[in-house]
């Protein structure tokens, strides 16, 4: 404590120095993370060697978010009491797990491809749960969205490395191997450097995190293994941020379409390299999340949001725009990459925002668990409205896209009336 009663960690986090080692290695490894996570962008490959359509895509995705959406359910309270150091480190290693076990996999048909990919689902839904936590508990709470935006811009950098490695690995020149295999070897060595590298984030960061938890300031502090007595589901029922949840449910939608769907899409279009779209996409979205990270606190969070749904509209009409001229990915890769940049840590930070410090490991799941719940909904949608639209005389992905427009603006047109309910603006935010 200083003299004026403020915590040495908040003092000095208010003077813009909390970018130390602990949240450095947080980035790095999340690097890895998102470089072996989006080596899987091909995954519609992977389905067709198996034997699947755009259908079976859908149906495997979505319904492995069954397995996401079940984590959220315990990880939430999990992280509050156990830390959530041992939950992201455990869910790292499900992750290469579930990458070993599709190497062994010959068959859409069956349970097998439904169940790793259930795994997949669930563990990455933990690393980043765990991973939000952990660095959210490294910054004051006024600075939660400009820490999850600088430290999450490394998530950008790995989405553009990954496509790219993809590309090349499934380049002919002559190599003597099997493209989808190569691919998920290459996922799993990568998101094993950021297990190591996350480890040892966790190994320097835990004792600032439980300090900023129970500093002195703190008037309701948890046990000591970080539990209170108030349940996972009074704690929602009290602390929900009302409307804020659909937006989640509709960030699950829209974010989740490149990453399943974009790959069909420019194959239907006889485009063969997809890592021009990413390479934009995640160019655009680091930079902006670097130039305006405090868009947030300046803006407000409400208005930053309806920005990012607005970019996100522009994007899914930019892709009519490629569907008529053709190779011409950048320019939805522009949009998307503004809206990602503005939207996921605003809504992380809204819905943070309406539940106390000791729920926070609660909250940041609650949201996440929503968006998995927009990829379980959305991508078997997609999947049949890009299936069923032809025998309609309508095109496959056109109706799609606005669809998918369309819908966003409706959620936006009902967010800007409703806004984000928020409880704490009564109660003491500890």
């Amino acid at each position: 404590m200083n003299a004026s009663g403020e915590s040495t960690f908040e003092a000095k986090g208010n003077r813009g120095s909390i970018y130390g080692p602990v949240l450095i290695l947080a980035f790095v490894s999340n690097l890895f993370e998102m470089i072996g996570i989006s080596l899987l962008f091909r995954y519609s490959d992977f389905i067709e060697q198996i034997g699947g359509t755009e259908w079976h895509l859908g149906w495997v995705v979505g319904s492995a978010s069954v397995g996401a959406i079940l984590f959220r359910i315990v990880q939430g309270k999990a992280v509050d009491s156990l830390g959530p150091e041992l939950i992201w480190i455990l869910s790292i290693l499900g992750q290469l797990l579930a990458i070993a076990w599709h190497l062994t996999i010959e068959d859409v048909n069956g349970m097998e491809i439904y169940l790793a990919r259930f795994l997949f689902a669930a563990s990455v839904a933990g690393n980043f749960g765990a991973w939000l936590s952990f660095t959210s508990f490294q910054a004051p709470k006024e600075r939660i969205a400009e820490v999850i935006g600088v430290v999450g811009s490394s998530g950008f950098l790995g989405m553009a490395i990954g496509p790219t490695l993809g590309d090349i690995l499934f380049s002919e020149n002559g190599w003597n191997w099997d493209p989808v295999k190569a691919m998920l070897v290459a996922s799993f060595i990568s998101i094993s450097i950021g297990l190591v590298i996350a480890s040892m984030a966790c190994w320097l960061g835990r004792n600032k995190r439980l300090q900023n938890r129970t500093h002195p300031n703190s008037k309701n502090q948890p046990g000591q293994n970080g539990s209170t007595k108030e349940g996972a589901f009074t704690a929602i029922r009290r602390f929900h941020p009302g409307f804020l949840l659909f937006v989640g449910v509709m960030m699950g939608v829209t974010i989740g379409f490149p990453s399943n769907f974009l790959r069909p899409w420019t194959k239907s279009l006889l485009i063969e390299e997809i890592k021009v779209f990413f390479i934009v996409y995640n160019v655009v979205a680091f930079s902006s999340r670097i130039m305006f990270r405090r868009a947030p606190q300046s803006l407000g969070l409400e208005r930053t949001i309806l920005l990012a749904l607005g970019f996100m509209i522009a994007s899914f009409l930019l892709y009519l725009v490629v569907e008529q001229v053709g190779g011409m990915l950048w320019l939805p890769a522009i949009a998307a990459g503004l809206a990602h940049s503005f939207l996921f840590p605003s809504v992380i930070t809204a819905c943070s925002n309406a539940f106390p410090n000791r729920h926070r490991g609660l909250a940041m799941n609650m949201i996440l668990g929503m968006y998995d719940l927009g990829v379980l909904l959305g991508m078997p949608a997609i999947g049949f409205i890009v299936t069923e639209s032809p025998a309609l005389g309508w095109k496959a992905y056109p109706t799609t896209f606005l669809a998918i427009a369309v819908l966003i603006g409706v959620v936006a047109l009902a967010f800007a009336r409703l806004g984000i309910r928020n409880r704490n603006d009564e109660e003491d935010l500890t």
